[in-house]
């Protein structure tokens, strides 16, 4: 579930470009009006406006942890931030902007801590530019200077804003993932034990509301330990991932399966008459005994099954869980290959 190289890099390739473009001429507008500024800060501009982004982008993708370089680049353009703030001699409007958007851009990417990094880095810069160029206070802003900010005030919001919501939604899509994840058994591709146990609360709940007719069965691969020893483990997974084909073929799409335990299979029935529960089963072992018979490379295999209604008479869904353990004892008692039922 890790993102792609540099893909963090190009989400901030954009707003930095936009933002370094449209700053461009909201700090040029301000500069222009003073008597003079030194050849070096507009060549510092220039860089910044138009070659910075790219060399950001460049260097954070070369990198496999670009967040690092990212939030150096951040602290940099803070730095610089701090320049154009006393080169234009404080002036209002395009300095307000200016912080806001660096305030923007930090905690979008590092939250209050990075925040705070780039206002110290803003601030330092303040003060040391403001020395080196001898700036003044002129704080008004022209007309030509609002028209000139009017680009950062309306593209550069919306540009970040997007790189936001795209950045949440990778987000939210990897915690879903993440999420399904979480609650799979990788062998299988079923629910574990704790999402199938998970599931059994809730449809022990709805059972003991009459809402729903439920049965639950435990499965035992037999003798699976002799497959393991005879025939190694990697057989053995072999075994487990073909069983759990074959349930997924056999069983509804109301029904719920996981593996619960080494060989040993959960299965929720939802809405069947016990007939039809052991058709079900019956199902699943015939239609197992044909699977494997085809793949003659796999020891043949059978299955013990114990079931369970939910009854009235479970207190808890330990007890209704217990009542098919039982059963599947049972089944097993009975010489394997056996399908045995509870309440009966």
């Amino acid at each position: 579930m890790n993102p792609k190289p540099g893909s963090f890099a190009k989400r901030m390739y954009l707003p930095r470009a936009l933002g370094s473009g449209i700053g461009f001429w909201a700090v040029a507008a301000a500069l222009f009006t003073l008597p003079t500024t030194p050849a070096w800060v507009w060549a510092l501009l220039v860089f910044q406006g138009f070659i910075w982004p790219h060399l950001a982008y460049l260097m954070a993708r070369r990198v496999a942890v670009p967040y690092e370089v990212e939030r150096r680049s951040l602290l940099v353009e803070s730095a610089l931030g701090g320049l154009w703030v006393a080169a234009m001699q404080f002036n209002l409007l395009p300095t307000t902007l200016l912080i806001s958007m660096l305030c923007l851009n930090s905690i979008a990417v590092g939250g209050p801590s990075l925040l705070r990094l780039s206002m110290a880095s803003l601030g330092t810069a303040v003060l040391a530019f403001t020395v080196v160029l001898k700036s003044g206070f002129a704080p008004e802003t022209t007309p030509m200077q609002v028209y000139a900010c009017i680009p950062m005030l309306a593209v550069y919001p919306l540009a970040v804003g997007g790189a936001a919501y795209h950045l949440g939604a990778k987000l939210a899509a990897h915690k879903r993932a993440f999420r399904t994840f979480s609650r799979m058994d990788m062998l299988t591709g079923l629910l574990n034990q704790s999402a199938w146990s998970s599931v059994l609360d809730d449809e022990y709940e709805l059972a003991k509301q009459n809402t729903v007719r439920s049965a639950v069965a435990l499965i035992d691969i037999d003798h699976f330990k002799s497959i393991n020893d005879g025939y190694g483990h990697l057989t053995g997974d072999g075994v487990i991932k073909l069983f759990s084909e074959v349930l997924g073929e056999v069983i509804s799409p109301s029904d719920t399966a996981g593996r619960i335990g080494g060989d040993e299979f959960g299965l929720i029935l939802r809405g069947l008459e016990i007939e039809q529960i052991r058709a079900t089963l019956t199902r699943l072992q015939y239609r197992l005994q044909q699977t494997f018979d085809e793949r003659i490379e796999l020891p043949a295999v059978s299955l013990s099954i114990g079931f369970a209604e939910f009854s009235t008479h479970d207190s808890s869904v330990e007890e209704w869980l217990r009542a098919a353990d039982l059963a599947l004892y049972e089944a097993k008692r009975q010489g394997r290959n056996q399908i045995a039922a509870a309440y009966t």
